[in-house]
């Protein structure tokens, strides 16, 4: 191998995976299809096993909501359930734009041994928030 590239290799590798984490952190949101709620069900009972990316189902009676239910925006597996019923705490509040595009407030903070995913999902696009844990936030890959 020349001996000018054996120089750059290592350079040009953490450059291309720098701009890599940056583009999808930071402009992820123009790639990728904004977070839309699926559907209205009556009973947490009717929430599929498997959800569609970036959807959300909204558990709900005629006069009341109760939850908002979709898997993390990490991709990691897990499925986050947030209270929308005032009556018990902690509550989120969720409005949903005329093309169903999702915002939350306030933000979604998911910690568990394996991982911690923090972030605000705001006119169906997702914003990460570092915490403390970067360590275990760094790991994550993004899935928009």
């Amino acid at each position: 191998m020349n001996p000018n590239w054996d120089a750059l290799r290592y350079p040009l590798r953490w450059l291309a995976a720098t701009w890599r984490k940056r583009r999808l952190t930071r402009f992820g949101h123009l790639a990728f299809r904004p977070w839309r709620l699926e559907a209205t069900v009556s009973d947490m009972d009717d929430v599929p096993l498997r959800i569609r990316p970036r959807r959300a189902y909204l558990v709900a009676t005629p006069t009341r909501r109760k939850w908002l239910v979709f898997d993390c925006a990490c991709g990691g597996g897990h499925r986050i359930l947030l209270n929308l019923d005032s009556s018990r705490r902690p509550v989120w509040t969720l409005r949903l734009s005329k093309t169903g595009a999702v915002t939350l407030h306030p933000s979604v903070d998911y910690r568990d041994e394996l991982r911690a995913c923090h972030y605000v999902l705001s006119n169906g696009r997702i914003e990460w928030i570092r915490t403390r844990d970067s360590a275990v936030t760094d790991a994550r890959p993004y899935r928009g």
